[in-house]
């Protein structure tokens, strides 16, 4: 079976490609995975090299490393440049974004310029002691510094690559070229033009959902690349989109703009078509509320008791019709009464009694404090070891029985690992690692091991 020219441009190269290959990566024999990780999850013995930015492609590496995979991330001169974006943790040694600070546990971190021929060949070397090689840059970006997909392969056949871009790998000339961000895939995927209120602009979902979106496809599809490389010995390159995983949650709209020939707007929290499904206000905050189905529905006349026959689920939910009716309006007002009487954890208790859904809006402080957060781990405490900030970060999901995953160190310095990963990976001597250094192939940031400040 070939490879798809589009992913894979030239299959061909590959055998040639290997004349090219320094002979002391040829005859590097692989350590045991992990070396420098510790074994757990159901991932150990995997062992992932991941050399691209900011949050997507590393955050899927992360994923695999909080399950065991031995993860390594590349950083070059300064570290990857997420780890500057704002909010930033400042009240330890040194200024470190909070966003890299929750999605950067787990892992290895390694300061190389591949761009000099002598850190290509470190990259190299990565490759043929690893599985995996995740990468995120727009087509073309990394051949120009004599990277490719070709060139990995010939040095492992086994490899599973993961490339993530904002547009894809191929498609329009036209698309392919162009810088990416979070934003640009929410965009460009569909998001923004269904979030919003509709009196407003359309807007972008506030934390980075297309990056964690790609994240997720990302991870899950490298997971079944290892499957075909069990089965057949073949490694592959695995081209995921920003875009295509944003487009991928947007449910309703591609069977309803081809099956009816319309498509929605931008139209808030309010469901369109049915209720109540939105943020009712109360004394102290916002609930969601949410009852779907004539099964649900009736139970929220009842609870305000409203004659449920009279407001039936025909007469306010069953459409947008129903929704917007009289009654339907109505039925909306008394709720949203209801609440704005009360403290929400009053109306929350009150309306799930009433086997109702509903939830307070939770905020992060809401949830630092909250006991169900606590009991389920879902936010664990670490060392962010730039900083030297002792914070708490997202836990692991989901949750496993037999082969549970776990969050054992906090976010690295950048490079910390470099020394470790030059001895212990690849066999290199004190002075050859030294020379590496001198020449500005590699750099390390010592690490925080111990708390700089108190937690907050």
């Amino acid at each position: 079976m070939e490879h798809d020219k589009r992913i894979l441009k030239d299959e061909k190269q590959i055998e040639k490609l290997k004349a090219s290959i320094p002979e002391w990566i040829k005859n590097l024999k692989r350590p045991e995975t992990p070396l420098m990780a510790p074994t757990f999850g159901p991932l150990q013995g995997i062992r992932v090299v991941s050399s691209g930015i900011v949050i997507a492609q590393p955050y899927a590496g992360t994923k695999m490393a909080m399950f065991g995979a031995e993860m390594i991330h590349v950083e070059r001169h300064g570290g990857d440049i997420h780890r500057k974006t704002a909010p930033n943790l400042t009240r330890g040694k040194r200024p470190h974004g909070c966003d890299w600070a929750n999605e950067a546990v787990c892992r290895l971190s390694m300061g190389l310029n591949f761009k000099d021929p002598k850190g290509l060949e470190l990259l190299m070397a990565l490759w043929k002691i690893s599985d995996v090689w995740m990468e995120s840059s727009a087509p073309g970006t990394i051949e120009r510094s004599g990277i490719s997909s070709e060139l990995a392969l010939a040095v492992n056949p086994k490899l599973v690559i993961l490339r993530v871009s904002t547009y894809g790998q191929f498609g329009s000339e036209d698309m392919l070229g162009r810088p990416g961000y979070d934003a640009l895939g929410q965009a460009y995927g569909g998001m923004i033009a269904v979030t919003g209120d509709p009196k407003g602009p359309p807007q972008r979902a506030k934390v980075y959902t297309a990056d964690y979106l790609t994240a997720l496809h990302g991870w899950a599809a490298v997971l079944m690349g290892l499957m075909e490389v069990q089965k057949t010995g073949r490694g592959q390159v695995i081209d995921c989109s920003q875009f295509e995983s944003v487009l991928a949650t947007q449910g309703f709209q591609m069977p309803y703009v081809t099956g009816e020939g319309k498509f929605s707007g931008h139209t808030g929290n309010k469901a369109p078509g049915f209720q109540p499904y939105d943020t009712f206000m109360c004394k102290d905050g916002y609930v969601w509320i949410g009852a779907l189905g004539p099964a649900i529905y009736p139970r929220v006349p009842k609870f305000l008791g409203l004659d449920p026959v009279e407001y039936s689920y025909e007469a306010c939910s069953q459409d947008a019709a129903a929704v917007n009716s009289e009654k339907g309006l109505e039925l909306d007002r008394k709720l949203r009464e209801y609440c704005t009487s009360r403290p929400r954890m009053e109306v929350e208790k009150a309306i799930n009694a009433a086997q109702i859904g509903c939830c307070r809006v939770m905020n992060a402080m809401d949830m630092l404090n909250e006991e169900h957060f606590n009991l389920r781990e879902s936010h664990v405490p670490v060392l962010d070891r730039q900083s030297g900030v002792p914070i708490r970060v997202s836990g692991v999901i989901p949750k496993m029985s037999l082969t549970p995953g776990q969050v054992w160190r906090g976010a690295p310095a950048i490079g910390e690992d470099t020394s470790h990963i030059l001895d212990k990976m690849f066999g290199f001597s004190k002075n050859q690692i030294q020379e590496y250094f001198d020449k500005g192939i590699v750099h390390q940031t010592e690490p925080c091991t111990e708390a700089a400040c108190e937690p907050v």
